[in-house]
C-alpha cells in the first residue's frame, strides 16, 4: 500500500508540476503577446507621427516657396513699372503664381495650429497687398503723374516691407510648431 500511496504522490506531483509549467508558460505567452502588441501600437503611433510631421512640414514648405515666389515676381513687376508690355506680361506669371499662393495657403491653413494658421493669413494678405501696391504704383507711373507715383512708391514700400516682417512671422510660428 506504501507502493500505492508514493505512486500517487509521485503522479500527483507530477500532474501539479505539469500545471504549474503550463500555468506560468501560459502567463508567459500572454505577457509576451501583450508587450509585442505594445511594441507595433508605439511603432504605428510613431510612423503616424512622422507622417503628420512630414505632411505639415511639406505643406509649410510649398506656402513659403509661393509666397518667396510671388513676392519675388511682384518685385519684378515693380522694376518694370511704367512698361506697360513688360509689366502686363509679369502680371500675367503673377496671376498664376498668386493661385498657386492662395491654394498653398488653404493647405498650409488647415494644417494648423492657430497661431501658425494666423501666420499663414497674415504672410497671405501682406503678399497679396504687395502685390496690390505694386498694380497701383505702376498705375501711377503710367498715369505721369510724379508726386502720385512717388506716394504709390512709398505705400508699395511699406507693403514689402510688411512682407517681409509676416515671413519671419509665419517662419518663427513654423518653428515652434515643429518643435513641440
Amino acid at each position: 500500500m506504501d507502493a500505492l500511496w508514493t505512486a500517487l504522490i509521485a503522479a500527483g506531483a507530477a500532474v501539479m508540476a505539469s500545471a504549474t509549467t503550463g500555468w506560468f508558460t501560459s502567463q508567459a505567452a500572454k505577457t509576451q503577446a501583450r508587450l509585442s502588441r505594445e511594441a507595433q501600437l508605439a511603432q504605428l503611433r510613431h510612423a503616424q507621427t512622422e507622417q503628420r510631421y512630414q505632411q505639415r512640414r511639406a505643406a509649410y514648405a510649398e506656402f513659403a516657396k509661393a509666397a518667396g515666389v510671388l513676392h519675388s515676381r511682384v518685385g519684378d513687376m515693380v522694376a518694370v513699372a511704367g512698361d506697360p508690355d513688360a509689366f502686363a506680361l509679369l502680371l500675367d506669371e503673377a496671376r498664376a503664381e498668386r493661385a498657386v499662393l492662395l491654394s498653398a495657403m488653404h493647405v498650409a491653413f488647415l494644417e494648423g495650429p492657430a497661431d501658425v494658421g494666423a501666420a499663414v493669413r497674415g504672410l497671405y494678405e501682406t503678399v497679396n497687398g504687395f502685390w496690390s501696391a505694386a498694380r497701383r504704383f505702376h498705375e501711377a507711373v503710367c498715369s505721369g503723374d510724379p508726386a502720385r507715383a512717388e506716394e504709390r512708391r512709398e505705400l508699395m514700400n511699406g507693403c514689402r516691407v510688411e512682407a517681409r516682417r509676416s515671413r519671419d512671422v509665419f517662419v518663427e510660428a513654423v518653428q515652434r510648431s515643429m518643435a513641440s
